[in-house]
């Protein structure tokens, strides 16, 4: 890779990731994103077999991911996180040691059934909804 490659892949990088945290207009992160990874096959930073070859290794992962994703929305629109948030609330009493054992042990057993990923993706607003 060359060092103009180089830059550019990092300014993409920097740009990209600012996108992501200020999101103008709502706009989804794809927006950036795809326009900078073009850029950076292009300027030739990464060959196109290369990029191939990442998109299948990282396939199933972001299938799984986005399966999560729609679960988890499906779980909210049926009111499951507001539920389970208002459980755990109502049994700790007020206290955030009692409330910090019920989250464990529910993403514990949603880690057993499920993944890790999908604790993160499912359980993420069962705690903002609690909290």
């Amino acid at each position: 890779m060359t060092d103009v490659a180089e830059a550019v892949s990092i300014v993409m990088l920097v740009l990209v990731l600012g996108f992501a945290v200020v999101r103008p207009q709502g706009l989804p992160e794809a927006v950036g994103a795809v326009p900078a990874a073009l850029v950076v096959l292009a300027v030739g930073a990464l060959s196109s077999d290369r990029a191939l070859a990442e998109i299948e290794r990282l396939l199933p992962v972001v299938a799984f991911l986005a399966a999560m994703l729609v679960i988890s929305e499906l779980c909210d629109a049926d009111g499951l996180f507001r539920y389970a948030g208002a459980r755990m609330a109502a049994k700790s009493r007020g206290e955030p040691h009692r409330l910090l054992r019920y989250v464990f042990v529910l993403a514990a057993a949603v880690t057993a059934v499920l993944s890790l990923d999908a604790t993160v993706v499912l359980l993420t607003p069962v705690v903002f909804a609690t909290a």
